[in-house]
């Protein structure tokens, strides 16, 4: 029967990042006989995987919430769109977006309800790309729609950096991924009297300089275990 104290100290020693071979050598110097050594680490790594696997499942449980109470919260207000008057529309866009981003720096920050925290962000990332888009209907502004993307990933690498959320940046990328495809191919041949599309020319250039210091930074920033996943 393998010590209980034997498994929690080599999960400890693992997340505080040491290798193997000390932890081998270590509890070899106490007397520890290698078989109970190989057992204990095969008992170890397996809780690991499992809580790692209930952590996975808890994240996406949460995402998936916030991402419903986002749609409730737009059907709602689309229900009534059409009657609300603009500013209205914009307060209500803006209260949304600062209430999510609020309770979610709070909730991560303050009780230390991670994922929850997290969640409620990203709500409030996909309240400010909606509002984008939004309020250029409202206020019927001219513009390439490509540009709304932009706009919305510059945003959220923002947000990425002001509270330490390097997850954000996997919506991120896929934003300006969006925005570099969809983009008309005559933007750059356009003449330069058009100011809109000149206009999406410095904002597609200064997105892909944003993206490329962005992810110099971060991986830079981001803990060395989770560098290969960035």
């Amino acid at each position: 029967m393998i010590d209980q104290k034997i498994i929690n100290r080599i999960q400890t020693s693992l997340s505080q990042g040491e290798t193997k071979e000390a932890i081998y050598r270590t509890l070899l110097s106490e007397g520890q006989s290698l078989e109970n050594i190989q057992q204990a680490f095969v008992l170890a790594t397996r809780e690991d995987k499992k809580e790692e696997a209930q952590k996975r499942v808890i994240k996406i449980i949460v995402v998936i919430g916030a991402i419903l109470i986002g749609a409730g919260i737009f059907s709602f207000v689309a229900a009534n769109w059409q009657v609300m008057d603009k500013w209205l529309k914009v307060v209500i866009i803006v209260a949304s977006m600062i209430v999510s981003y609020s309770a979610g720096w709070y909730l991560k920050e303050k009780r230390g309800l991670i994922k929850t925290g997290t969640a409620l962000i990203l709500l409030g990332a996909i309240i400010y790309g909606a509002g984008i888009f939004l309020v250029a209907q409202i206020f019927h502004i001219r513009a390439n729609w490509p540009d709304g993307f932009i706009l919305w990933m510059i945003g959220v690498i923002l947000i990425t950096f002001a509270i330490d959320e390097f997850s954000l940046f996997a919506l991120a990328i896929p934003l300006g991924l969006i925005a570099i495809i969809a983009h008309p191919f005559d933007i750059f041949t356009s003449s330069i009297a058009n100011s809109f599309l000149l206009t999406s020319s410095f904002l597609l250039l200064a997105a892909t300089i944003i993206t490329f210091i962005s992810g110099a930074l971060i991986y830079k920033r981001i803990p060395e275990k989770f560098k290969d996943l960035y």
